[in-house]
């Protein structure tokens, strides 16, 4: 059953990292505004390029559950990392981030095929370890996470933009409650259906399988200097159920800048943020 699920797994994702089409909620620009200034108290200044002088300087990173390598060549490009090695379930995705990579000719990349819920990790082989929406598709871990420790070298870096929101196994109608809310005063025009449907996705068995553990498992292993939350409480749930077909640019825009006051009232009110930047570190 496992290997079945890791199997669906591989497929689902092998399929976007050779060019299906994934839009979601971060691909607004209004979005992309709102989520900046969460992390970077500037709108037009993205996370990572805010955060670039807490990542310093890494000889050598890993990148877990690399997918296209998106993340692995900007750090190469900016030179935040001199030697990188992505690590990923698909293989389709690691051949696309194997060309991607030669195309934008950009050398001390390897990548390799891995399971991160059996990760073997050579000790103190990296000051680096980085996941972008990665972690929340791992169902052990403790065993991740300990890879990664023993992988780090002392003062290791571990870079995380993460969902950790509800797991998939904690989704029940109480939750969507606020959010159902905030939808249906939304224009019916741009509403698919009457009700919000759980964010569920059996298509990904992996999805969110342990998302809400994650701080707490992380911050058992290393320290943890910088939390920056980003939100998605609302926008992540309702954004798939949205149908602008319609809608002009400026309409698009309003209808988002609804949900983001609505959210930002709500997390400022104690809601949980489904979504964080977090970096952390390897003790001495």
């Amino acid at each position: 059953m496992k290997r079945l699920r890791l199997a669906k797994t591989a497929r689902f994702w092998g399929r976007f990292a050779e060019g299906k089409a994934l839009t979601t909620w971060l691909h607004e620009p209004a979005v992309r505004r709102y989520v900046n200034e969460c992390v970077t108290g500037d709108p037009n200044v993205w996370p990572l390029d805010g955060l670039s002088a807490r990542l310093g300087s890494l000889d050598h990173a890993i990148s877990l559950g690399c997918g296209d390598g998106a993340l692995d060549r900007y750090f190469r490009e900016s030179g935040i990392c001199a030697s990188l090695t992505g690590i990923d379930v698909s293989p389709r995705s690691l051949e696309v981030a194997r060309r991607k990579a030669k195309e934008q000719g950009l050398t001390r990349m390897e990548y390799v095929r891995g399971d991160l819920d059996r990760l073997t990790l050579a000790e103190q082989s990296c000051d680096g370890a980085l996941f972008q929406q990665s972690l929340h598709h791992v169902s052990n871990l403790e065993s991740c996470l300990d890879a990664v420790r023993t992988a780090l070298r002392s003062g290791g870096l571990v870079y995380m933009d993460e969902y950790i929101g509800p797991s998939q196994s904690e989704w029940k109608r109480d939750l969507l409650r606020d959010a159902d809310e905030v939808y249906r005063k939304l224009p019916r025009a741009v509403r698919r259906r009457r009700h919000l449907q759980l964010p569920v996705d059996g298509n990904d068995p992996s999805e969110a399988i342990r998302s809400s553990e994650i701080v707490r498992e992380v911050s058992r292993r290393f320290p943890i200097e910088l939390r920056r939350n980003y939100g998605g409480t609302f926008l992540s749930v309702i954004y798939p159920h949205l149908d602008f077909s319609g809608s002009a640019q400026a309409a698009r825009e309003d209808v988002l800048g609804q949900v983001i006051e609505a959210e930002k009232s709500a997390v400022a009110g104690g809601s949980l943020s489904f979504y964080a930047v977090i970096i952390a570190r390897k003790l001495a």
